[in-house]
């Protein structure tokens, strides 16, 4: 017992030194959240990226619900599925922790009302030195609340008042020998309810800029 003990240890050691020294690096996967999507619209093209900068792939969690076809879900039927995002490494980095996303597919019903979003932000923003606070102002034809849905989640979060903290620019890992200069994707989208169907998204792409650092 003791004589596999010791092999066993030894075994362990050899494989913690050639791990410590193979010389990858760690990375890690950048996929913000997923706005509700109309069934209707047949797909979505992921935009998930990797800080290696290596392809990542995908997989739904139920395709009869959606189904991964290279960087696009195809909708199958309305419903939610989970869908992750990874990156298995190669010889220079190791596999990047997987990312799962939340993704709602909502059908359309002829016999209801038709509505749509007014979403107009401005198109860019200069970030102050504590963060940015931004109110948004999306309004829907049928006066129903709208949502919203952050697309880059580096840069900043979605708060419960419809209201986006953009990070200041240590928070968001920007060097500092660089000017503070991000995007930022905001996804508009309502519900509908028993009177009205969901509303097509509205997608903006504001620009953050800055050159102050903490």
């Amino acid at each position: 017992m003791k004589r596999i003990l010791f092999i066993l240890s030894c075994f362990t050691a050899v494989l913690s030194a050639c791990d410590k020294d193979n010389g990858k690096q760690q990375q890690s996967i950048e996929f913000g959240e997923i706005a509700p999507q109309l069934l209707r619209d047949e797909y979505l093209q992921l935009q998930a990226q990797s800080s290696s900068k290596l392809p990542v792939s995908y997989a739904s969690w139920d395709e009869k619900i959606a189904v991964i076809e290279d960087d696009k879900v195809h909708f199958l039927q309305a419903g939610t599925v989970n869908i992750t995002a990874y990156q298995s490494g190669n010889e220079m980095f190791y596999e990047a922790p997987e990312i799962v996303r939340q993704l709602i597919i909502r059908d359309w019903d002829l016999d209801k009302k038709i509505q749509s979003i007014d979403f107009n932000p401005p198109l860019e923003w200069k970030i102050s030195r504590d963060g940015q606070m931004i109110k948004l102002n999306g309004q829907s034809s049928s006066g129903l609340p709208v949502s919203y849905t952050l697309g880059n989640t580096k840069y900043g979060r979605l708060l419960s008042t419809g209201t986006i903290y953009v990070y200041h620019a240590g928070e968001s890992g920007v060097p500092r020998d660089n000017t503070y200069d991000v995007q930022l994707s905001i996804v508009a989208s309502q519900s509908g309810n028993a009177e009205y169907n969901p509303a097509d998204n509205v997608i903006k792409t504001i620009r953050v800029i800055g050159d102050v650092f903490h």
